[in-house]
């Protein structure tokens, strides 16, 4: 093989590597397993509707507000994170 051939290969893959490696660092770790976050059975269904009900019913909306509440208060239970969320919008939609 011609060694411009062999040097063009290699940069492409280098370029590829690279290209992937700065994409995962966009991405939040968080965010890479969307159903990491999806409610669990521990979480009373109640609950679930509770804070689909305040966030329009946008699930994804819901998954990451309990998720905040998980990162920042890991030792608590999920059904604790999903309850605080609630009553984190209902606090801020209050205090408007």
């Amino acid at each position: 093989m011609d060694l411009s051939l062999l040097l063009a290969i290699a940069f492409i893959i280098a370029l590829i590597f690279w290209l992937n490696r700065r994409q995962s660092r966009r991405r939040p770790t968080a965010y890479r397993s969307p159903t990491a976050t999806a409610p669990s059975r521990s979480v009373r269904s109640h609950t679930q509707r509770q804070l689909l009900r305040l966030v329009g019913g946008n699930q994804s909306v819901a998954e990451r507000l309990v998720e905040q509440v998980q990162l920042n208060n890991p030792s608590q239970s999920e059904q604790w994170c999903w309850e605080k969320a609630i009553y984190d919008i209902q606090r801020d939609r209050h205090s408007s």
